[in-house]
């Protein structure tokens, strides 16, 4: 039996998965541990790393160490930040900046929405989670750009 992909596609909501804070982790990758490909990332401007990437990579690789010994279901309740909601939940692409939701249409995903991965402060991964745990890292968003907020 195929196992349907909790990264959505236009249009199609799959069961049990909910926006932003209402999202409760139940089966599927939540009972994973995360993984991370860098597949589809998109190393065009505006997200792609700077010149000086030592710094970045670094703290990238400290970033994403913290997360394994984690699973999908912990990491999504991760709490915190200025307003101690989620670090960590799906944004709908409607909702991303304009310069963001070009680019999403330029690079044809097909999602409805992106995981924000709260790495520290602003600094944010966006992509997509597959069924078996892995993210896959479209965009590297040092400024909380990708969907800003109001302070």
């Amino acid at each position: 039996m195929a196992r349907s992909s909790k990264s959505t596609k236009r249009g199609v909501k799959p069961k049990g998965i909910k926006s932003g804070l209402e999202m409760k982790p139940t089966g599927g990758y939540f009972e994973h541990p995360p993984t991370f490909s860098f597949q589809k990332y998109d190393a065009g401007k505006p997200w792609a790393t700077t010149s000086d990437r030592k710094p970045i990579v670094d703290d990238l690789f400290k970033d994403l160490h913290g997360f394994s010994g984690l699973k999908w279901a912990e990491i999504v309740q991760a709490s915190g930040g200025r307003c101690h909601g989620t670090n960590n939940h799906y944004i709908s692409i409607l909702d991303l900046s304009p310069e963001a939701k070009r680019r999403a249409n330029d690079l044809n995903i097909e999602e409805d929405e992106l995981f924000s991965l709260r790495l520290q402060g602003d600094v944010r991964l966006w992509g997509t989670i597959e069924p078996n745990g892995c993210f896959f890292v479209v965009w590297y968003d040092p400024n909380h750009k990708v969907y800003p907020v109001t302070r």
